[in-house]
């Protein structure tokens, strides 16, 4: 079993592999990440092996405090100050020029380095112990839906992690958004947890980044992400599609019922609350996925607030690369 209750003891012993370039894997308020030492190469290439990960797909370092960004990034723009105090602790993760200490092949070659202050007591404390930047994108294999309990992390990849934190189910359950403070205005790279309205109030007027990239400059934004094995597809709350006999069909929605017959249905909030959906949606598609069904249907959701990174998510999840 290499799930472990987050005491003192066992955060200790995490920080240890940290520190000797293992991973560990542990809870952070978005989804479970897969943390290596940031400062050590070798260690962060085991996280591309265990999550067989691209290598053209960058990494997320993730800091105990605002006072450690100085260790990664070579600037904190005026902009990046703000939002940091306006969202840190948060799932808010912001592009920023690198420091040479970060090695290219965490960030893709690239000259930026995406960085964020965790808001969960045992990311917090890991990386306290670590004393050092801990570079984790989500804890499963690549392409795949994130994991949002320690056993979704274990059924995964558990035999490839020699710990995983348990910190309970992630409080928001989609992944950080990404903004880049390296140019001007920002630009919103990848919809999550801090929404863009949330983010205008504070930074005034702010860009959006192409939806689909070849070579991605944050993590999120390939065109298929967040996938379920089973195949998916997104209709309208109003849709009645037509089931041919004999298949297998889910549905994830929004409310209490489903105007057409399905097998199994996941509602991931009764009362229609956006910010509900977001905590269960990835539970829901990994027990739908779970079910060994033919076919998903997902409810579309209302493009405001965190419904973009709801919505984000269902059509990268729509979406089979061949």
């Amino acid at each position: 079993m290499a799930i472990f209750e987050p005491t003192k003891e066992n955060i200790s012993k995490a920080a240890e592999h940290i520190q000797n370039g293992n991973l560990v894997s542990f809870a952070t308020e978005t989804v479970y990440g897969l943390g290596a030492n940031a400062l050590d190469p070798t260690a962060c290439e085991k996280i591309f092996i265990a999550k067989e990960r691209p290598h053209y797909d960058p990494l997320i370092v993730h800091v105990a405090d605002v006072s450690m960004v100085s260790l990664v990034a070579a600037k904190f723009p005026e902009k990046a100050q703000q939002a940091a105090e306006a969202f840190w602790p948060g799932s808010l993760t912001m592009v920023l020029p690198k420091k040479d200490v970060i090695s290219d092949s965490i960030t893709a070659n690239m000259p930026t380095v995406a960085v964020r202050v965790p808001d969960h007591p045992v990311a917090k404390a890991l990386l306290e112990a670590s004393e050092r930047p801990v570079a984790a994108p989500s804890a499963n294999p690549f392409g795949y839906l994130s994991p949002t309990t320690a056993l979704h992390v274990e059924e995964q990849l558990g035999e490839k992690i020699p710990m995983i934190l348990d910190g309970g189910e992630c409080d928001c359950g989609v992944e950080s958004t990404i903004v880049d403070f390296t140019v001007e205005p920002p630009q919103l790279l990848r919809f999550g947890g801090i929404s863009k309205e949330q983010l205008e109030e504070v930074l005034g007027s702010i860009d959006l980044g192409k939806p689909v990239l070849e070579r991605p400059l944050a993590p999120g934004q390939l065109a298929s992400h967040y996938s379920p094995n089973t195949r998916l597809e997104i209709i309208s709350p109003d849709d009645v599609p037509l089931i041919e006999a004999g298949q297998k069909v889910g549905l994830l929605t929004s409310g209490k019922d489903a105007s057409f017959k399905v097998d199994m249905i996941e509602s991931v909030s009764v009362d229609n609350d956006l910010e509900e959906a977001a905590h269960n949606l990835f539970s829901a598609l990994h027990r739908l996925d779970d079910a060994k069904l033919d076919l998903i249907y997902a409810h579309s959701f209302p493009e405001e607030g965190i419904g973009r990174a709801i919505m984000d998510r269902l059509r990268k999840a729509a979406i089979k690369l061949k």
